[in-house]
């Protein structure tokens, strides 16, 4: 013989499933919260190496213009520097050095005001190494 349930039984069952079905979206949602924050972490780290590597170039480029006329250097772009990898520009008009990376753009201003504008990206295969020189005043980039 089989016992059916009362009302009273069917709305408590109803409640205890709506219970566990809360308790389970708050634990999801802390789960999806954790993931996030570690992303956002992730995210902030590489962006970091990306403006380490604009302040490099633009420490070496000031250094060059500092020592004078006739003085280079070579900069030593390391290989997967940053992943995906990144477009470094020297902008005369701003005076700065640019680093985009995923979309983000970093702008490092220089002391110099002759530069000639210079576009490379990093590579994911080897170094690249840009010489950096002081032709009268003029930073020029090959």
């Amino acid at each position: 013989m089989v016992k059916k349930l009362g009302l009273d039984k069917k709305g408590q069952a109803s409640v205890e499933l709506l219970f566990i079905t809360l308790i389970f979206l708050i634990i999801m949602v802390g789960f999806l919260t954790l993931i996030n924050s570690e992303m956002n972490q992730t995210q902030t780290g590489e962006l970091g190496k990306a403006r380490a590597l604009g302040e490099k170039m633009a420490g070496a480029i000031n250094a060059v213009n500092v020592a004078g006329s006739g003085y280079s250097a070579n900069f030593t772009i390391p290989v997967n520097v940053t992943d995906p990898a990144s477009t470094i520009i020297i902008n005369n008009a701003t005076k700065s050095v640019d680093v985009i990376y995923n979309g983000n753009k970093i702008s490092i201003k220089v002391i110099p005001n002759n530069l000639t504008t210079f576009n490379t990206t990093t590579s994911t295969t080897t170094d690249k190494i840009i010489t950096i020189k002081n032709q009268n005043g003029n930073i020029k980039f090959s």
